[in-house]
């Protein structure tokens, strides 16, 4: 009985394991080596957060100029092509303050890198009779392209739009 039982998990495993690797693989991309050329009636607009496992694992909306665009997940990276122009880039969240938003000014054919750095416990409160809560607070900064980079390339790629 153990005997058959020890054969058929040594027959199953290997496939069950080819299977999970799938879909891990499946579920984000290597960064990319290469993207497509920007349009040239385009700018291009990369996201990307490196987080931790102490930052935020909520996955808010990322807006531009008040519209949503993406998802921002709690690790990986993506890009967007939008028309040259001024954006307010904000990450939805409880408070809007000036300093968790970016502003950039995007001509024809350039690249800009946005992160997304979340604070876990930023609005904190209650007490330990009652119940306590807290709510993270998302920051989006511009970081210069040779940083991002490099940030980008140890995250998973979620592909461009």
């Amino acid at each position: 009985m153990w005997t058959k039982a020890i054969a058929l998990l040594r027959r199953l495993l290997p496939a069950a394991a080819g299977i999970s690797l799938l879909a891990t693989v499946s579920y984000a991309q290597a960064p990319p080596t290469s993207t497509p050329p920007i349009p040239l009636s385009e700018a291009r607009v990369w996201f990307y957060r490196d987080a931790s496992t102490y930052d935020s694992q909520e996955q808010p909306y990322i807006l531009m100029n008040g519209a949503i665009v993406a998802l921002s997940q709690p690790r990986g990276s993506f890009y967007i092509d939008v028309k040259p122009g001024f954006y307010h880039v904000t990450v939805q969240q409880y408070l809007n303050a000036p300093e968790e938003a970016a502003n950039v000014n995007l001509l024809p054919g350039q690249q800009v890198y946005l992160k997304i750095v979340s604070l876990t416990n930023c609005i904190a409160g209650g007490n330990r009779r009652a119940s306590e809560f807290s709510r993270p607070c998302f920051y989006v900064w511009t970081i210069p392209e040779q940083v991002a980079q490099a940030e980008v390339a140890h995250t998973p790629f979620y592909g461009g739009k």
